[in-house]
């Protein structure tokens, strides 16, 4: 409640704490939430205090100067209020030049004269916090504190308009002085949530995720939230920023501050959440700010003009003449190497970000900074502070070692291909126990009858069953679920997808259901070794087959029953097996694709799964029969079927694949590697295909198309060529849409990516790639 004078304003906020409890790992889902402290609920009040700064006028004997000389148009001086953060907020323009400074007095004492850097560069303009919040400082801390001086100057010595200090007390509780002190060893997870436009589930990290005091932990009052962030795709980079004053808070003041923060933030500055996605006190304890930023990826209102791209961590306290303790750098390392390893960034890196307007960048200029900087790096600020911005190269270097350690790391390897057969079918207990796939949950695959060498395994997944709209995730078991998914289908529908994925010891992956239950099948199509001999040779995609103008074979559909041969062109004496992508269209009734090498028996297994008026396409990897030749067909119902080859496998020549652990290198519904925006219709984006070496002569990567707004083909091929006529998936109004791609890259490692259909949103996901 907030109650109004003409001289004081008061908002009590009462707040619950409640010790989240840490939960340990499940045998077969993502790991349980992280969180520090097991103790009970105990409630706490915090009281914000606004007081109106007055202006000072200009007598006779001069004005008052501040410490850089300058006149003093507004300050004021305030006894027995208790408080452990302040911040001052004003409702007309900043002045140029215009410096905050304060002290405060605690324990009979006054501090020094603390400069409150004028916080210009919180959220992105633009943004529902930078439309909404106010203009003001950053919070300053001072834990315990009951008085407090300040004085606003400039050189001219006016000031802006709607002066006011707010002094927040964050109040206390004896479960504040119970959080633990951070332990190097103590490790965790947690559940996701679900993410909301049934592309995948949101991420949990291969690197281990550090201790963090949760919110509930230190006592956040959620009813504090006025507004609700973006969720993004992920990020590009971390900044580093320090809050101001007191570095001698005591550990169970911490929580206090957190709070004090928190409210500033959103009161004051009526921002949607804590400015930083997480913090870090002096003791080295990790916080989590934002809510969500532990299980997704949430906009901060922490760098403005990149709070698209990059995630804030700040350390409570001030490091202007101060070094971050050898605690606090190790707590920054361990955080940061985690939320790079959920974004698949290396902190050692470097990476161009584009402006959206800060105090040091114009809109839309690109700048390349490391991955891991100081808040100043982006904006006019001395954040996070002349002592600790050199320490932050350390920080990175620090992050990048945890983060290298934490990768999945296969050797380059070449390819055997094999006739497809099942290896997974948990209607039937084939490869699984005998039952439905729950939401939430993933199993345990273990591929059959693989050499011990092999490095990754090339599958067609099929789901059915679905009791809701969900997508599957596959990736090696011994690695958690990143951000990423493989296939989706809706309930009364089938839906199948090719994936090449790594595995980890025992030939193991984990296939993974975000939503309702389902059944899976996987028939395995080949498998990479070591000591395999056929490499891959990616080719500009080319129609080889299109039933319905005789391409190939006679036109015509092929008849329910019945088998199409095809003697794909162009291949050389050596090749092995085939990259076809495989398109079923005109179909008349519910049916099944199988595809084969020409003059073998057709196998138990299956690569469509189209019903009446589809028109659907997956990618296939098969050997060729004699002559180069494969089968397609098709069980019940007549269909025209289309095949575009986009590359192949050959003994003693091609190129080496190299698996990694799945991570999203494109999400356009977020803005994530393209511009914040659907892609038109008819129109291409070129996708630099992030975390691939120079060397890289090609990828492997699902491509998934969502909020379709009018049906038509889309087709991903190496940049730098001409637009091929082919396809590679068919967007279809109302659904979400995915195949997998093996394609050849351009110039800078990038592919194109051209829509053929109308307005929509594309999501891409990386699992490996070729390699001479």
């Amino acid at each position: 409640m907030r109650t109004v004078t003409s001289a004081l304003s008061t908002l009590v906020i009462a707040s619950a704490l409640v010790i989240t409890p840490t939960n340990g790992a499940d045998a077969v889902s993502p790991p349980t939430t992280s969180s520090a402290g097991n103790a009970g609920a105990h409630p706490i009040a915090s009281t914000i205090v606004d007081v109106p700064v007055p202006r000072l006028s200009m007598g006779r004997g001069g004005a008052t100067l501040s410490s850089g000389g300058h006149p003093v148009g507004a300050a004021l001086t305030r006894s027995h209020v208790e408080f452990d953060v302040a911040g001052v907020t004003f409702t007309g323009p900043a002045v140029t030049g215009m410096k905050v400074e304060a002290r405060t007095h605690t324990a009979s004492r006054w501090s020094p004269w603390n400069e409150l850097e004028v916080d210009d560069d919180g959220p992105d303009p633009g943004s529902v916090e930078g439309r909404r919040g106010k203009p003001g400082t950053a919070p300053l801390v001072a834990a315990g504190s009951d008085g407090i001086d300040l004085r606003v100057s400039s050189p001219s010595g006016a000031v802006p308009t709607g002066l006011t200090v707010s002094l927040v007390d964050g109040g206390t509780s004896p479960a504040d002085g119970m959080l633990p002190l951070p332990s190097d060893a103590a490790k965790g997870g947690r559940d996701e949530p679900a993410d909301s436009a049934g592309i995948s589930g949101q991420t949990a990290a291969s690197v281990g995720t550090p201790t963090i005091v949760s919110r509930a932990a230190w006592g956040a009052d959620e009813r504090l939230r006025n507004c609700t962030p973006d969720t993004l795709a992920g990020f590009k980079a971390a900044v580093v920023h320090h809050t101001v004053n007191s570095n001698s808070y005591s550990s169970s003041q911490a929580a206090s501050l957190m709070r004090g923060i928190y409210a500033y933030h959103t009161q004051s500055r009526e921002w949607c959440d804590v400015g930083y996605n997480f913090l870090v006190d002096r003791f080295g304890r990790i916080y989590e700010g934002r809510r969500g930023s532990i299980t997704s990826f949430i906009q901060g209102a922490q760098a403005g003009g990149f709070n698209v791209e990059t995630f804030g961590v700040s350390v409570i306290g001030d490091f202007t003449s101060t070094s971050f303790p050898s605690a606090v750098t190790g707590a920054l390392s361990r955080v940061i190497a985690w939320q790079a390893d959920r974004s698949a960034f290396d902190p050692a890196t470097s990476v161009t970000l584009t402006s959206a307007g800060s105090t040091r960048y114009d809109a839309g200029v690109r700048v390349t900074k490391p991955r891991v900087m100081g808040h100043r790096d982006l904006s006019l600020t001395s954040c996070p502070g002349n002592t600790a911005y050199p320490q932050v190269a350390s920080i990175r270097a620090s992050a990048a070692s945890q983060w290298k350690a934490g990768q999945y790391v296969q050797p380059a390897a070449r390819f055997t291909a094999v006739t497809a057969r099942r290896v997974l079918d948990t209607r039937r207990g084939t490869g699984a126990p005998k039952a439905a796939l729950g939401p939430n949950r993933s199993l345990v695959l273990t591929v059959p009858g693989l050499p011990s060498n092999t490095t990754a395994v090339t599958l067609n997944v099929t789901a059915t069953k679905a009791t809701a709209s969900t997508s599957v995730a596959a990736y090696p078991t011994t690695q958690a679920r990143r951000n990423v998914s493989m296939l989706n289908v809706t309930p009364g529908r089938t839906a199948a997808a090719q994936v090449t994925v790594g595995v980890s010891p025992g030939n193991t992956l984990r296939l993974y259901n975000r939503a309702g239950s389902i059944a899976l099948i996987a028939d395995l199509e080949g498998y990479f070794t070591t000591s395999s001999v056929a490499g891959f040779t990616p080719i500009t995609p080319r129609r080889v087959l299109d039933t319905r103008y005789g391409i190939g074979a006679r036109k015509g559909k092929v008849k329910g029953g019945g088998a199409v041969t095809l003697t794909v062109p162009g291949l050389p004496s050596t090749a092995t097996s085939v990259a076809l992508n495989v398109t079923a269209t005109g179909v008349t009734g519910s049916t099944v694709v199988a595809a084969y090498p020409g003059g073998r028996t057709r196998p138990n297994a299956s690569v469509l799964n189209p019903a009446r008026g589809d028109t659907v396409a997956n990618l296939v990897t098969m050997p060729v029969g004699p002559g180069g030749t494969v089968n397609l067909h098709t069980s019940s119902s007549d269909i025209d079927l289309v095949a575009d080859l986009t590359g192949y496998y050959a003994t003693g020549t091609g190129y080496r694949f190299v698996a990694l652990s799945p991570r999203r290198v494109l999400d356009t519904r977020s803005g994530f590697y393209s511009p914040w925006r659907p892609v038109a219709g008819h129109t291409s984006i070129s996708l630099p295909v992030a975390g691939i070496p120079t060397t890289a002569k090609g990828v492997a990567l699902t491509l998934t198309a969502t909020g379709i707004t009018g049906s038509g083909p889309l087709l991903a091929y190496p940049s730098g060529v001409s637009r091929p006529t082919a396809s590679t998936l068919n967007a279809m109004v109302g659904r979400t849409v995915a195949n997998f791609v093996t394609t050849g890259v351009g110039s800078g490692g990038s592919v194109t990516l051209y829509n053929g259909a109308s307005t929509l949103h594309l999501v891409s996901d990386l699992t490996g790639y070729f390699i001479p």
